[in-house]
């Protein structure tokens, strides 16, 4: 495993334990105001009307980040209903 491998694995699993951790420390309308964030982002906004229609060359530090935040809504989604 390389340096880098070991430090975006570190990021996803900090994040995750945050994400675990919140409803302990923020009210359920937090959380939802938070989810509500995440869930915006989780999909690359370029203005298109069709999504086919842009090129994805250049984008793939967005599209990932777009990937990350529908990450983190999942797991958040998870968290709140248990």
């Amino acid at each position: 495993m390389t340096n880098v491998q070991i430090k975006t694995d570190a990021q996803r699993i900090a994040c995750d334990k945050l994400l675990v951790a919140l409803p302990a420390l923020v009210d359920r309308e937090s959380l939802h105001r938070v989810l509500d964030w995440l869930e915006t982002r989780q999909i690359l906004q370029d203005g298109q009307e069709d999504p086919g229609v842009v090129e994805t060359d250049g984008l793939a530090l967005e599209l990932a980040l777009a990937d990350e935040f529908r990450h983190m809504a999942e797991t958040l989604r998870k968290v709140i209903r248990t």
